[in-house]
């Protein structure tokens, strides 16, 4: 099971990140790079004076992909041939000059190189975690009765989720003319299969994922959580390009700056209306009905080829299913859902509880291939 942060651990982290952070922007004839006990160093001569950082995982994917070398071949070279990759990387560098920006971690706790967290484009929109703090965060306390639920943050991402009590539906099939999806206020946890209505945001300060704001439905019998993104928002991390000179100013772009949090603002308190709700619900509910899995194993096989699942993935979905023994379209979705919570990275815990919306709103043909799967 992945490992969450509490609200005030999460935003200790931010501010904690906050302070080692270190943006360079400069052309790629100033920079150079070596390889030291496995790890990829790049040399980084910029305005503000040379600085070495060591790679992490995801910026030498980002400087693989920029500098057209294949990822598996760079990883090769790193581990086998480390003075041909230093060749290969130096010489692209130099005979392809591009302005890139690095951004990375200043050395902590004895560290000799800082931390180069991504290699990114001049034109990107730099949305950092303690600016979703400070100007998205403020929206949870207009709005009465949300809760926080967790937090996460990755080498790539942040994840914050929060639910709201107040806002829920009955998936439940119930008699007297009851249509299962439409918004009712019960009082107990035990009447019919109910749901909570949250939000979840999401971002990366390294060009692994725009800021997103999605719903998030929280379900009340497993805890499980499903991530709506179809009815979220996403925002891209492209801004106007810079020059070396613009990127030190302290005001460079404070104005859209300004205008690009407003509309996040209003994004998170649009995710969260009664409307939106309803009709998420509403979608959901249709999943309750259909056609049940006639195969489990046949029918986790071929969701495990249509998502690209792993095979102790695939098996959790299995499980999941069989324990829980709703065998529609809805509880296929849920054993996905609680999948989730067996894998030990918030980063694909937050993918399969994408999966399980993707589940749900299946249509009905590709629905069926899956029930009837043998």
């Amino acid at each position: 099971m992945a490992t969450t942060l509490t609200y005030e651990q999460m935003l200790a982290e931010i501010v904690r990140q906050d302070q080692l952070k270190v943006d360079l922007l400069a052309d790629t004839r100033k920079m150079s790079a070596t390889v030291e006990d496995g790890k990829v160093l790049v040399n980084v001569d910029a305005a503000s004076g040379l600085q070495t950082f060591a790679l992490n995982d995801h910026c030498l994917g980002q400087i693989s992909t920029d500098l057209e070398i294949p990822k598996r071949y760079f990883d090769r070279m790193r581990v086998d041939a480390p003075d041909l990759l230093t060749v290969n990387v130096n010489h692209w560098l130099n005979n392809e000059p591009k302005k890139r920006m690095l951004r990375g971690f200043r050395p902590e706790g004895g560290q000799q190189y800082g931390t180069g967290r991504a290699f990114v484009s001049s034109g990107y929109k730099r949305l950092d975690y303690i600016e979703i703090a400070r100007n998205i965060f403020p929206v949870f306390k207009d709005i009465p009765g949300l809760t926080f639920h967790q937090s996460q943050i990755t080498d790539t991402k942040l994840y914050l989720r929060a639910v709201l009590p107040g806002l829920k539906a009955d998936l439940k099939p119930r008699p007297n003319g009851h249509v299962p999806g439409t918004y009712i206020d019960t009082d107990g946890l035990k009447l019919g299969d109910e749901i909570w209505a949250g939000i979840e945001i999401r971002n990366s300060e390294v060009g692994a994922s725009q800021l997103e704001i999605n719903p998030f439905v929280y379900r009340l019998v497993c805890m499980n959580g499903m991530i709506v993104r179809s009815y979220g928002t996403q925002r891209r991390h492209v801004g106007k390009r810079i020059t070396e000179e613009q990127f030190y100013r302290a005001d460079t772009l404070e104005a859209d700056d300004k205008a690009f949090w407003l509309k996040a603002r209003d994004d998170a308190a649009a995710v969260l209306s009664e409307v939106r709700f309803n009709e998420i619900a509403t979608k959901l509910a249709e999943s309750v009905y259909g056609d049940k899995v006639v195969a489990p194993v046949a029918a986790t096989q071929e969701l495990q080829q249509r998502y690209s699942l792993t095979d102790a993935e695939r098996d959790a979905v299995l499980r999941n299913l069989t324990e829980a023994g709703d065998f529609s379209q809805w509880g296929m979705a849920n054993a996905m859902t609680a999948a989730a919570k067996t894998v030990e990275s918030f980063d694909r815990q937050a993918e399969l509880e994408g999966l399980g919306w993707d589940v749900a709103t299946l249509t009905t043909k590709d629905w069926a291939a899956v029930a009837v799967a043998a």
